[in-house]
């Protein structure tokens, strides 16, 4: 507990609940509360339990259903979600009595191997605010030197896209969770474009070192989990494909165990969902993450590949603009080639050409891929000779890439994939075999 036992003094009789409900309505408008609504209704249902006589049935398993909406199969999986939480409003809690809760008559704490609060009636509350002035002083200067190490931390690996959502961060994060966090952001932006495994590989070595660094963090398992369903997409042996899948399962439910209500981890179970053929479980995933992060670039790279590969096209396609805000900040590659090749599958042959040869012109890569869909969309158009160059050049520079494979991997029905290869064979492309 926060509070200093020396210079206060507790009453005899026990707080009221009027008592405890203003304490728990000062203690939910801190500052260490504010930003953490799922910090917020944990402390709230834990307190409202035990003012309704049910403290002593306050379970791991009670908070789960009722703050979590965990169903009864997912409890086994799920309690050390709730411990980690608890371990975190207990801090929370200190850090209030701390700082801003000095002169609260009534301290709310969670003790230690319990999740039943208990509640300190405290009569002496402004002496025990009055602290002597060099501890002031000393609590000060630390305060400063954690905020100076932790904010070169975020400095040094910052990136575009940030993860942590609560503030102050240095009231929660460790350094090790930080110097994870810096690197989720980095491993994040080496997964696309994701033509060759040269890219996806360092990016997984750096999600995995993100677990290494703090094994009770989600985002390394988020990023690990996306980074190995894409290698089984991309991956020729059906052995290696299934082990991938199932790294990769586990990789998405520890994020989601970890942070059940964020984004990226709902992303990752969406993509991993996906590269399995659960295509309506994938896009109820991938939606929720998307309402929930509608400016996270990475989040709507993801989304448009599941709507992509679903032939979603006209969802796709109504959100072109909402995609060009998105590629200012990252993710323009992705969206661009999935707009195109939701052109493509539209019959807008023309729009999606210039799609493609705009985005090469802008630096994107000219891969097997967008050579695929520029090679159809020109002979579907009626640009036969222009077509036929593509299909030469692709048969001499790419002519062991399995692009039909790995595109009947990726959609969720064939006639997609047959409309492309049927334009590419017309074109003189030469089928290889995978």
């Amino acid at each position: 507990m926060g509070a200093d036992s020396e210079t206060q003094q507790t009453d005899m009789r026990s707080a009221s609940t009027a008592e405890i409900e203003t304490a728990l309505k000062h203690v939910l408008q801190s500052d260490e509360f504010r930003g953490s609504s799922r910090m917020q209704s944990f402390l709230t249902y834990v307190v409202k339990e035990a003012l309704s006589g049910r403290a002593e049935n306050i379970r791991a398993k009670t908070i789960a259903m009722d703050v979590y909406g965990y169903d009864v199969d997912d409890l086994s999986k799920r309690e050390g979600v709730v411990r980690v939480d608890a371990g975190r409003v207990r801090r929370k809690l200190d850090a209030y009595y701390e700082r801003n809760g000095t002169s609260d008559p009534v301290i709310i704490s969670l003790p230690i191997g319990s999740y039943a609060p208990e509640f300190t009636l405290r009569t002496n509350a402004r002496r025990g605010a009055r602290r002597p002035l060099f501890a002031a002083f000393l609590l000060t200067l630390s305060a400063f030197l954690i905020a100076s190490i932790a904010g070169f931390y975020v400095w040094y690996g910052s990136s575009s896209t940030r993860l942590s959502k609560d503030r102050p961060i240095i009231y929660d994060v460790a350094p090790a969770r930080i110097e994870a966090m810096n690197l989720c952001n980095a491993g994040r932006e080496l997964i696309f474009p994701v033509v060759t495994l040269s890219r996806l590989r360092p990016a997984l070595q750096i999600f995995e070192t993100a677990v290494a660094r703090d094994p009770d963090y989600f985002c390394g398992y988020a990023g690990a989990a996306q980074v190995k369903t894409m290698l089984a997409l991309l991956q020729p042996e059906r052995p290696d494909i299934e082990i991938l899948l199932k790294q990769a399962e586990k990789n998405s439910a520890r994020a989601i165990e970890f942070a059940p209500d964020d984004p990226w981890a709902l992303s990752a179970r969406a993509w991993f969902e996906f590269g399995s053929g659960n295509y309506d479980r994938a896009l109820t995933l991938s939606g929720r993450a998307v309402q929930m992060a509608p400016q996270d670039p990475h989040i709507a790279e993801f989304d448009a590949l599941i709507l992509l590969y679903t032939s979603r096209f006209d969802q796709l396609l109504e959100q072109s603009d909402h995609y060009k805000q998105l590629a200012k900040s990252g993710g323009g590659l992705v969206f661009d080639n999935a707009l195109g090749s939701a052109q493509f599958h539209s019959g807008e042959y023309a729009a999606a050409i210039k799609t493609f040869e705009t985005t090469i012109a802008r630096g994107g890569p000219f891969g097997p891929i967008s050579a695929a869909y520029l090679m159809a969309a020109h002979w579907k158009n009626g640009e036969r000779k222009e077509a036929q160059r593509l299909a030469g050049m692709f048969n001499q520079t790419w002519p062991d890439f399995p692009l039909e494979t790995i595109k009947r991997r990726a959609f969720s029905t064939a006639e997609p994939v047959e409309s492309l290869i049927d334009a590419m064979k017309a074109a003189g492309w030469t089928q290889q075999s995978d």
